[in-house]
């Protein structure tokens, strides 16, 4: 289980995360809405200390960790829990597909380098890119790199996988195949947090839906209850689109 409780994150003045508490249990997928400049990407950072909160605790199994007094081992401990999938990929251009995948396993986790090797092969086939193992990312379409993104990312079998917006940076037509990759790794029970904007595909794989504004938590609970049922007005406003449960599941993939 991962337990986040009364995280707080400032840049400067700016106070962008006011006291977030978030529990997600093993095997459960969170889906995290919201306007732009609502927090949910700092939130999703701070999860794995890409940005380092300034108040609060983080929970991961039997790891804990208080973010104000963190040391480079307990930040260590919660990163090896977690893999991040970014928006725009965060590929080395100077490596492979497959080489991409590699160099977590054998600087992070020291594995040999045959081993790192054969596992690479073995998720890129998994996510549909056998034939690109030895393609570099500028010979890789948008959504072939989101594809080895969330390879390198399984391949540290992680606690939790946090997807920041995956699709966002993706054009139209390559939205379905990327959005069905991860629709997989759900239903063979992994532990997820995506921030998205796909409204009709939070609502088909989520457990729980999230809406966020202004560093806070407005509203959550699970799809029908949050998509169909919202009891806050603004998450009223914000999903007036898709109150109707058929308009929602015709976005569905």
């Amino acid at each position: 289980m991962i337990a986040l409780e009364n995280v707080h994150k400032s840049f400067q003045k700016q106070q962008v995360l006011k006291g977030i508490n978030l529990k997600v249990e093993k095997g459960e997928v969170v889906c995290i809405l919201g306007p732009s400049g609502s927090g949910k990407t700092t939130f999703l950072r701070c999860i794995n200390f890409l940005e380092k909160a300034d108040q609060g605790s983080i929970k991961i199994g039997a790891s804990q960790v208080d973010f104000s007094t963190a040391s480079k081992n307990d930040i260590l401990k919660i990163r090896r829990q977690t893999a991040m999938v970014f928006q725009n990929y965060a590929l080395f251009n100077n490596k492979t597909a497959k080489e991409n995948i590699m160099v977590g396993l054998i600087l992070a986790q020291k594995m040999l380098p045959q081993k790192a090797e054969e596992l690479a092969l073995e998720l890129l086939q998994k996510v549909g890119l056998a034939d690109r193992a030895d393609f570099y990312p500028s010979q890789l379409s948008g959504g072939q790199k989101q594809r080895v993104g969330i390879a390198r990312a399984l391949a540290l079998n992680p606690e939790v996988i946090l997807f920041d917006e995956p699709t966002s940076s993706l054009d139209p037509e390559l939205v379905g195949q990327t959005l069905a990759l991860i629709k997989q790794i759900a239903d063979e029970g992994g532990t997820m947090i995506l921030v998205t904007h796909e409204m009709g595909f939070a609502y088909e794989i989520a457990d729980t839906v999230v809406f966020m504004e202004g560093g806070v938590i407005v509203e959550q609970g699970t799809p029908d209850e949050v998509f169909n049922h919202p009891a806050e007005e603004r998450t009223q406003q914000f999903l007036s689109r898709f109150t109707d449960h058929q308009k929602v599941g015709q976005q569905a993939v």
